[in-house]
This record gives structure tokens, C-alpha cells and sequence, in this order.
């Protein structure tokens, strides 16, 4: 064992700072967890055939917060002139106005700058999901950096809660994504390997966490029917509809509210409130759905596609009058 630890480049201790270790159990079928949000909001599970599940990474969920930390910040320099402007007694000069006017454009460039350097760090593409198929017990992930397929051996993985404290304007939070860690015996020299899958995990403790490593035990044991089955995945939409999704969605809850006795009756209270979320929340969200559209994944080989029976189907490209139609 020291053999082997003298030669394995490990991971930095602070990766696994306040971590949580899961140990492997025997789990029954009817072990998985339920509840009434799809899998796919709360575990970040894609997609689950016969032999195969497919997991979104941690790594996409940061690409996004940075590109909506633009909307953020914008939000911020906007409501920080209008307090400003608020206390400060007339007449304004015209530095105070041409300050008000820069402030929430000043703001933004600088979370357009914390984005680009998000993207130099963590590379170019966005993260090609992880696969675990159960015939061959391996984990399948291609590396956004460099474009370079990990294969890792499923019974040599260990499972931990990682602890990311996150501290920003709003005041200090933290996530708790599913660590997979095990050792990439294909580099020389043989280097261990952290890959971070995507589920919710904001505060919880490592709950959600520990309840998919629960379902991939589950699966690699007993298959996909144990599982509640996640959402269907939404089609591709234009540019412009992915960027209108969240407006749409947001009107659409905001009538069915209104339309109940209750939702009348306490309209005064809750309808500031969704005010609130849709500048604060669905806004930013917007802006990061319209930066990161032309983003590609990363994507596996034909034969890993084929392996875990996900390959992808093309879908013919219409056009009209030189215009493209996303079907």
C-alpha cells in the first residue's frame, strides 16, 4: 500500500476539506429515494437506459453561475445608483449623473471578466456528462480542458460529500456535489481523480449527495427500474426562445398563482416578492442561457456513444429563406 501511495499523484488535501466519505452498502430495490421533484432537479440524473445512467457535472452548474454573475452584478450596479441617487440631494451634477449612468454597465463588465477568466481555468467546453454503465463497471467522462476520455473502475471508486463554501455579495453559502474519486491508472504517473457530479447540493448538508450515490449503487446492482424515472430532456430551442424561456416560465406560474382564491388573497404580499425574483433571479438566468448557447459540450467517442446506447441523432437543418428553423 505505501508502494502504491509513493507513486500515485494524489489530490491536494484542500479539495477534500470538510468532505464527507460514503461507504458502499448492500441496497434493496425499493432503497431509492422518492419524492415529488424529478431526479433531474434535485440529483442532476440526465438520462438512464437498460445499462447505463448519465449524470450532469458539477462543472457546468459553475460555468453558469459565473455567466449569470454578468445579470448579477448589472442588477447590483443598477440598484446601488438608484439608492445612491435616492440620498443624495438635489441638483445632481453631471459627474453624478454620468456615475449613475457608468455604475451598472461598470458592473457588469466586471462579472463579464470574472466569466472570461472562468472559462480560461475551466477550459473552453462545457463538461460531456458522466456516464456509469453496468455491463463493463466503469465511469466514462471526457475532461473539458483537454478533450481527454477518463475511464474509471466503478468498484475502485470511493464517494464523498465535497464541501464548497461559496462567500459573494449575497452573503456566504456553500454546495455539497457528489465527489467520485478513484485512480486514472492510464497516466503516467498514475494520477487520482476527482470527477464532481451536478446535484443541487446548495446547504443541504450532503443530503442530496448522499441520496444519488444511493441511486448509482442501486442502479449497478438492480438496474433502472429501481429508480423514479428523471424528466424528459427538452428539445434544442433557438437562441432567442432559450433566452425568453425563463420570462415565459416565470409569466405562466405568475397567472396560475393569481388564478387560485389563495393567490388573490395574498397577491400584495407574494407578487413583490416574484417582482423581486424575476429581476433578481430569472434575469441573470436569461443572460447566462443567451452568453453560453453556442458553448459545445464536450463529447464522447462513437463507441462509448454506442456502448451506452446514447447516440446522438442528427436532425436535419431547414431553412427558411436562408433562415435556420430549430425544430
Amino acid at each position: 500500500m505505501s508502494q502504491e501511495n509513493d507513486i500515485v499523484d494524489r489530490l491536494p488535501p484542500s479539495l477534500l476539506f470538510g468532505a464527507k466519505r460514503f461507504v458502499r452498502r448492500h441496497l434493496k430495490a425499493d432503497d431509492a429515494p422518492t419524492g415529488g421533484t424529478p431526479l433531474s432537479e434535485i440529483l442532476g440524473i440526465r438520462r438512464v437506459n437498460d445499462q447505463c445512467i448519465e449524470l450532469e457535472p458539477y462543472g457546468n452548474i459553475i460555468r453558469n453561475v459565473y455567466a449569470s454573475s454578468i445579470g448579477v452584478f448589472f442588477v447590483m450596479g443598477t440598484a446601488s445608483a438608484a439608492f445612491l441617487w435616492s440620498i443624495t440631494p438635489a441638483p445632481l451634477g453631471i459627474e453624478l449623473w454620468l456615475l449613475l449612468l457608468i455604475a451598472p454597465w461598470a458592473m457588469a463588465a466586471f462579472g463579464g471578466v470574472m466569466y472570461l477568466c472562468s472559462r480560461r481555468l475551466f477550459g473552453q467546453y462545457r463538461g460531456g456528462f458522466i456516464r456509469l454503465h453496468r455491463g463493463t463497471r466503469k465511469l466514462y467522462f471526457v475532461t473539458p480542458r483537454d478533450d481527454r476520455l477518463l475511464t474509471l473502475e466503478w468498484d475502485q471508486i470511493h464517494a464523498l460529500a465535497g464541501y464548497i463554501p461559496i462567500v459573494g455579495a449575497a452573503g456566504y453559502t456553500s454546495r455539497y456535489p457528489l465527489y467520485l474519486i478513484a485512480i486514472d491508472w492510464d497516466q503516467t504517473p498514475p494520477k487520482e481523480i476527482c470527477v464532481s457530479c451536478g446535484n443541487l447540493g446548495w446547504r443541504d448538508d450532503g443530503v442530496s449527495a448522499k441520496q444519488l450515490w444511493d441511486c448509482l449503487q442501486i442502479f449497478m446492482e438492480h438496474g433502472p427500474a429501481a429508480l423514479p424515472k428523471p424528466s424528459p430532456l427538452p428539445p434544442r430551442l433557438s437562441r432567442k426562445q432559450t433566452f425568453l424561456r425563463g420570462y415565459r416560465d416565470w409569466a405562466s406560474k405568475f397567472r396560475r398563482d393569481l388564478s387560485t382564491p389563495k393567490g388573490k388573497r395574498w397577491a400584495p404580499l407574494w407578487a413583490p416578492a416574484k417582482i423581486l425574483w424575476l429581476i433578481c433571479m430569472v434575469f441573470p438566468d436569461s443572460i447566462a442561457e443567451f452568453i453560453e448557447y453556442d458553448v459545445p459540450y464536450t463529447s464522447f467517442p462513437k463507441e462509448i456513444d454506442e456502448l451506452c446506447g446514447f447516440e446522438e441523432k442528427r436532425v436535419p437543418i431547414m431553412r427558411l429563406n436562408g433562415e435556420r428553423i430549430d425544430s
